[in-house]
């Protein structure tokens, strides 16, 4: 990127990197099992790069990390996000892949993303 001049990278990750937030996790078996057994090692390496990319200068990074991918239509409801911890409380634990792609374009130009590790989603729990 640094020999073509180019700065700005969009990334997509998952809720649930920070370790800290798995325990918000709502439900029994997502929390104690699914993330811990599945998934756990992969999230670890999300946080992994994503704390490579804090550590950059080169980049306009924004690692956006949605809940679940459901298959359905753009919406268009409000995003909600937070920028402190990889999961949003007071959202859906789902959002759609065409949300999702919405999102990562209304940030395309948006300076007040840049550098930002930020989890995403929309409605209410």
């Amino acid at each position: 990127m640094l020999e073509a001049g180019k700065r700005r990278v969009i990334f997509l990750h998952s809720w649930y990197t920070h370790p800290e937030s798995r325990s918000k996790c709502r439900g029994f078996f997502l929390r104690n099992i699914f993330l811990k057994f599945f998934i756990g090692k992969t999230l670890d390496g999300m946080r992994m790069s994503e704390e490579y990319l804090e550590s950059t200068e080169h980049l306009d990074y924004t690692c956006i990390q949605p809940a679940h991918l459901l298959h359905g239509p753009v919406t268009d409801q409000k995003f909600k996000i937070n920028d402190t911890e990889s999961c949003v409380p007071d959202a859906a634990q789902a959002i759609n892949r065409a949300d999702v792609a919405r999102y990562m374009l209304d940030v395309l130009d948006d300076e007040t993303s840049f550098r930002k590790v930020r989890a995403i989603g929309v409605g209410e729990p």
